[in-house]
């Protein structure tokens, strides 16, 4: 009978992990652009972001504090990009990280996907749910930037951060795929929808 009050603790710690895993909000820098963000989303699209941004050293709370954060939108195909910026600008590439959604239609996409699916064993970001992480180096051309791709809510989901952020980056993915969605607040008939629709 001692074993019970221990699986009471193990199932109550389970539940809370649960609880904080589904109410987690985007980490605090990406607060003042969360309007934008829905703003920028085709109608019934979601975007999925991380609750902690995780950089190595000597990269500190200060610094990922005043990141700026630059929203890319695009209609054809559609789909979004949340880059993180160490600068506004400057001779050198100040390019720290980003965030996309796409949509899986797109020939790019795709073939960004094929590269990510034929690169590593799948890497298991939630229940159902497989990334996969392609790094900067194995890319044709090789690159600075290493990324996680994913296919979750019908939609393709990207991480892509420098190469030396390759653990950052897959905790980074994993906090994504079992984030709260932050949802389009466009309706089909809006002026500014004229994006893919999904049903």
């Amino acid at each position: 009978m001692w074993y019970r009050p221990l699986l009471f603790v193990v199932l109550l710690v389970t539940s809370l992990n649960n609880a904080v895993r589904v109410l987690a909000a985007p980490d605090p820098v990406f607060t003042p652009h969360l309007n934008q963000i829905q703003r920028s989303l085709p109608p019934k699209w979601v975007m999925r972001l991380p609750d902690k941004i995780l950089l190595g050293g000597p990269a500190d709370e200060d610094f990922i504090n005043q990141l700026n954060i630059k929203l890319f939108s695009s209609t054809s195909p559609p789909g979004l990009t949340i880059g993180l910026f160490s600068c506004d600008s400057g001779p050198h590439p100040c390019l720290v990280g980003s965030f996309s959604v796409e949509a899986p239609t797109s020939d790019n996409t795709q073939r960004e996907w094929k590269q990510h699916l034929a690169a590593a064993t799948p890497i298991e970001l939630t229940q159902g749910v497989q990334g996969y992480l392609l790094e900067g180096n194995f890319r044709q051309p090789p690159s600075i930037f290493s990324s996680v791709m994913w296919q979750q809510d019908g939609l393709l989901y990207t991480v892509s951060f420098l190469l030396q952020e390759r653990q950052n980056i897959l905790y980074m993915a994993h906090s994504m795929a079992n984030s709260q969605p932050i949802r389009s607040t466009l309706t089909p008939h809006h002026p500014s929808a004229s994006w893919l629709n999904l049903n």
